[in-house]
């Protein structure tokens, strides 16, 4: 029975490492945004994603939260935990507020 040759190098044999390939600079990739006919670059289709996500859930959270705040008697919904939920509720609207002014101050493309 032949005995099958091993894939490890002998000492006699050496492996040369290939030096790492210079990678040209990338242009920027255009994509299209969903519903537009302009392409931008996927930074920006992927913030506006983001910012569509965002909206999708928060909203559907808003409903739901109401919801369940409406159909809990208040009586029933310890004081701490009213004060804890106002607490995360106004941090999460001043994390907002924030994004809506930082994307509002920035410089606007003209048409």
């Amino acid at each position: 029975m032949a005995r099958k040759k091993s894939r490890r190098p002998t000492k006699r044999q050496t492996v040369k490492k290939k030096p790492p390939k210079k990678m040209p600079a990338k242009k920027p990739r255009l994509t299209k945004v969903t519903g537009g006919d302009r392409a931008v670059p996927p930074k920006l289709a992927d913030t506006d994603g983001q910012i569509q996500r965002l909206w999708h859930n928060v909203s559907a959270q808003c409903v739901s939260i109401t919801s369940s705040i409406d159909t809990t008697p208040p009586e029933m919904i310890p004081h701490e935990m009213r004060e804890r939920w106002l607490r995360e509720l106004r941090k999460t609207a001043v994390a907002l507020g924030l994004l809506v002014e930082r994307l509002a101050g920035g410089p606007t493309a003209e048409a």
